[in-house]
C-alpha cells in the first residue's frame, strides 16, 4: 500500500488535510479514487491506514496501524561531494540512516544554498515512503568542519573513515562493537573527493575518533558513503 509523510498540522480528528502535492502524487500519479486506501505516516514510527474522499484535497482516517520500532541511532556525517548528494541522502535513507549531517571540509567545493536543505529533507521523506520506512532521517544545515567537530561529543562508536589508514577495518571494529549490544549507537564520518587533509585528520584523532579504513580500494565520496552504511546494516541485521 502506497504512503505520505504527513505533519501534525494536517491532521484534525479522523480527517486529513492533504497538500496539493500530496493531492497530485496520489491521484494523478499513482491514479489513486475516491475510497482507495493508503498509509499516512508522521515520520516518526506513528502510521495510519487512510482513504481517500469524494472532498477535493481531503482524507479520512480508518485506523491506527503497529508503530514502526524506533531504529537504532546510526548517523551518516559526510563531506559535500561537488555532485550526487542527492543520491546518498536517498540511498542512505534506504540504508536505515537516523540523521544525515553535511559537511564543509577543506576541500569540500560546493557551496550548498538554502534551498539545498529542503530538498535533501524532501529526497529523504520519498526515500522512506518508497522502502516503508515509519522514520524520516533529520538532515542538518551544512557545518564547516571545525565548527562541527568542536562542538561533538566523541562515544564508542564514532568512526572517521580515512583512505590509505594503517589500522582496523570498518568491518571488525563494527562486529566487535555490536556483538554484545547491537542496538548501539553509531556514527560513521566520511571524506571529501581528494580525502580528508593531515590537519583534519589529526584534529579528528585529538578529539576521540577512531580512524578506520573501507578497504584497499580508492572509493569516489559518494560510493564511501554507501559503503560504510551498508557495513552497518549489514551487521546489525545480522545481530538483531
Amino acid at each position: 500500500m502506497q504512503r505520505i509523510t504527513i505533519n501534525p498540522a494536517q491532521q484534525v480528528a479522523d480527517r486529513l488535510q492533504l497538500t496539493s502535492e500530496q493531492v497530485h502524487y496520489l491521484r494523478r500519479v499513482l491514479r489513486l479514487n475516491s475510497g482507495d486506501m493508503f498509509i499516512a505516516q508522521n515520520g516518526q514510527g506513528q502510521q495510519w491506514q487512510s482513504q481517500l474522499t469524494d472532498t477535493p484535497g481531503q482524507a479520512k482516517i480508518l485506523s491506527a496501524l503497529v508503530p514502526s520500532l524506533r531504529p537504532a541511532t546510526l548517523e551518516l556525517v559526510a563531506a559535500l561531494p561537488k555532485t550526487g548528494f542527492d543520491d546518498v541522502v536517498r540511498q542512505a535513507t534506504e540504508l536505515g540512516v537516523t540523521a544525515i549531517q553535511p559537511l564543509l571540509s577543506q576541500r569540500t567545493l560546493l557551496n550548498p544554498s538554502a534551498k539545498k536543505l529542503g530538498r535533501w529533507q524532501r529526497i529523504a521523506q520519498e526515500a522512506s515512503e518508497q522502502c516503508e520506512r515509519g522514520y524520516v532521517p533529520e538532515i542538518a544545515h551544512p557545518l564547516k568542519f571545525t565548527e562541527w567537530i568542536n562542538d561533538t561529543q566523541v562515544a564508542v562508536g564514532n568512526y572517521f573513515c580515512v583512505a590509505r589508514v594503517d589500522g582496523s577495518g570498518l568491518l571488525p571494529c563494527v562486529q566487535a562493537l555490536l556483538s554484545d549490544s547491537p542496538q548501539q549507537s553509531i556514527q560513521v564520518v566520511i571524506g571529501p573527493e581528494g580525502g580528508w587533509t593531515p590537519e583534519e585528520i589529526t584534529v579528528a584523532i585529538a578529539h576521540g575518533y577512531q580512524t578506520t579504513s573501507l578497504g584497499s580500494g580508492i572509493l569516489r565520496a559518494t560510493t564511501a558513503s554507501l559503503t560504510a552504511l551498508a557495513i552497518i546494516s549489514s551487521v546489525r541485521e545480522q545481530l538483531m
